[in-house]
């Protein structure tokens, strides 16, 4: 037998005890003193005692009913023993209250069908009889279920000597019953001098013993599944079995390590489990717990936070741990694929080295939670919640869903056609916690925060901004940039939107400029190779850059051959979009993406290197008359260049970029 490091069975812990004790409770012996334990089961003897006792008498009556007074017994047999039948089937599917409905139904049938048949004068013995019957089945069976649910509690059901118990219960508790109808059976003789009443006696209280001993192994077997209405019965066993027993009662039980412990009959209704270690632990569903912090209560929760393994060898099929408070759990090293996490609170979980291929997170609060090491391949992640307390430091992550379709299967895969490089997961959804959002509404120039971005660089380089990333949430733009923690967070916000405000003034300028510029007609010219150099000579608006295979006509961009053409205001915002989002490798991929396909369907770039070679002439003619422009690529290039991998369209921004610093 496994030995405990140190008995602390009995002992009423406070807070600050707690905390002297270091939150080290690992192998530990909790639960109940001997004595009181002993003094349990000699209470648990008289419930029995009590319950095999009006068992008895209510067989030995029911059953000799009919032969005391052969005139009306037989209504009384038949109203006692339906009523009680009646009573006890309904009790046990449904609930207390509907079987005493149905007692009371019962009873009034028989007293209309005595009177229907001319015996009227015998009412009132079956209203008796029927309601005394009733009420004696009644406490025999919280008695007998009482004293079963105690067993329980106070034992480990898995060992053999409990199941021994449960036998000579069953034993004891029919053969007193048999002995109470048989003495009763006696009784009545001498009185009606029938000679085989004794036996008519003894067989009703056998039944009556082997009935309610059933019933009470029935309600005292808490399941999920069957007989709910019963827990109340649960409830007193804990609360009886945790009498003078460990108490934690109202403590805050954050991290501490209960790992091996045996907690039957301990009180751990406590206030806080924060990150509380039950692995390994023995006897939690027998202590008496509740859920005022996490779902402790229910038992598959229990399971999970205990013995994770043998929870999916008892239930391999059921994984839906969804619309659940698990905050705070303690979920080192589990291996729970495919788990079904959905609309859950996860917040503060402790989740590291935890394998969760497959694990469903949609809509899942994962805020705090630590993912340090963890496996989270082919999770889904739609519409989580994280912040920058939760940790994926060194996760291993192949590829993850971002939405459930229509069937509630994984969708959308991302990255589509390869796996996230090595800690490419946790760049992208690690937040962080000095970071600004500016925000912006639709219609408003969102590109000011990035000229400001590089105008605060420029004057103050220990400010140490770097753009986080830009996203539209439903309408609005919200553009994020992290800072140096040494700065207050009120001051560098304020300095970074007044600089906001100032850029889209000066933007606003620009842009009616422009627009005026774009209002004058341009001759179409002939291109032969020179194209920058008209183009120049034509409009300051567009300087592209030679090219070989595009040439501008007023405002537009069109291919050599004539064949298709795309406004050239059009294509300068997606690429500086797409320069804005570097940060934000999927969100860039996205954009670039649509602009490719735009090109491809207006037959202005049908081919890669075409396109790379747009790309290439339109960074070149923008960042060639917009300054801030040109020192946000410089300044972020090796950014941009990762944004993109590798490829053709990766060099032709590079070479861009180096001419501009050439």
């Amino acid at each position: 037998m496994k030995k405990h490091h140190y008995d602390i069975r009995g002992i009423n812990y406070s807070q600050h005890s707690l905390e002297h004790a270091e939150h080290d409770f690992q192998n530990v012996l909790a639960g109940q003193l001997p004595i009181y334990r002993y003094l349990i089961i000699l209470f648990t003897n008289c419930l029995l005692l009590i319950s095999a006792w009006l068992a008895g008498m209510l067989g030995g009556i029911a059953s000799t009913s009919f032969f005391i007074d052969e005139k009306d017994g037989i209504w009384i047999f038949l109203s006692v023993n339906l009523t009680v039948i009646i009573w006890l089937t309904e009790t046990i599917r449904i609930n207390f209250a509907q079987g005493m409905l149905r007692a009371s139904w019962s009873i009034l049938f028989s007293s209309l069908m005595s009177f229907i048949f001319n015996q009227l004068q015998i009412i009132s013995p079956i209203l008796f009889f029927s309601i005394l019957a009733v009420g004696t089945a009644a406490v025999s069976l919280i008695s007998s279920s009482l004293a079963s649910a105690l067993i329980i509690i106070l034992f480990d059901q898995t060992k053999r000597y409990v199941k021994n118990i449960y036998f000579l219960q069953t034993g004891f508790f029919i053969f007193v019953s048999f002995l109470i109808a048989y003495l009763y059976g006696i009784s009545v003789q001498d009185k009606i001098n029938v000679n085989f009443i004794v036996i008519i006696s003894s067989i009703g209280g056998f039944l009556s013993g082997a009935v309610f001993i059933t019933a009470s192994l029935l309600t005292s077997h808490f399941s999920e599944k069957y007989f709910p209405h019963f827990q109340f019965l649960r409830s007193w066993a804990i609360a009886l079995s945790c009498w003078h027993s460990t108490s934690f009662y109202n403590l805050d039980l954050s991290n501490v390590n209960f790992r091996g412990t045996k907690l039957a009959n301990t009180d751990l209704r406590a206030k806080k489990l924060y990150r509380t270690s039950f692995q390994d632990t023995k006897g939690l569903e027998r202590a008496r717990i509740d859920s005022r912090y996490l779902d402790l209560e229910i038992p598959k929760v229990q399971k999970l936070l205990t013995k994770p393994q043998d929870y999916l060898q008892d239930y391999p099929q059921d994984k839906d741990f969804s619309n659940l408070n698990l905050r705070g759990a303690f979920l080192q090293n589990v291996k729970i694929h495919c788990f079904n996490f959905t609309d859950s609170d996860l917040s503060g979980a402790d989740m590291q080295s935890a394998d969760l291929y497959g694990a469903i997170f949609v809509r899942t609060q994962v805020i705090g939670v630590d993912f340090t090491d963890a496996n989270l391949t082919g999770i889904c992640i739609e519409d989580w919640s994280v912040n920058s307390q939760t940790q994926f430091k060194n996760v291993t992550c192949d590829f993850v869903y971002r939405r459930l379709d229509e069937n509630g299967n994984p969708s959308d895969k991302f990255p589509l056609n390869r796996n996230f490089e090595p800690r490419e997961f946790e760049s992208l959804y690690q937040e962080v916690e000095n970071v600004i959002e500016i925000i912006f509404q639709e219609g408003e120039n969102w590109q000011a925060a990035l000229y400001s971005l590089i105008k605060l660089q420029m004057e103050d380089e220990q400010l140490e901004l770097k753009l986080k990333g830009v996203e539209k949430r439903g309408d609005v733009w919200v553009v994020k940039v992290t800072y140096n923690e040494a700065y207050a967070k009120q001051e560098v916000e304020h300095r970074l939107n007044a600089t906001v405000e100032e850029m889209k003034y000066q933007l606003a300028a620009k842009e009616q400029q422009i627009y005026h510029l774009e209002q004058e007609k341009y001759k179409i010219l002939e291109i032969a190779g020179y194209q920058a150099k008209a183009i120049e000579g034509l409009s300051s608006r567009i300087p592209l850059n030679t090219s070989n295979n595009f040439f501008i006509s007023g405002s537009n961009i069109t291919n050599l051959a004539g064949s298709g053409q795309i406004e050239y205001a059009e294509a300068a915002a997606q690429v500086r979009s797409i320069i804005a989002n570097s940060a934000d490798s999927e969100q860039a991929t996205a954009v670039l993406h649509n602009f490719l396909a735009k090109l491809q369907r207006q037959s202005v770039a049908t081919n890669i290197e075409t396109q790379a070679d747009l790309m290439q002439q339109m960074i070149l003619a923008e960042a060639q008359k917009d300054a801030i422009l040109k020192q946000l690529l410089i300044h972020q290039e090796q950014q941009i260049i990762a944004a993109f991998g590798e490829g053709l369209l990766a060099r032709a921004i590079q070479s861009a970029i180096a001419q501009l610093k050439s």
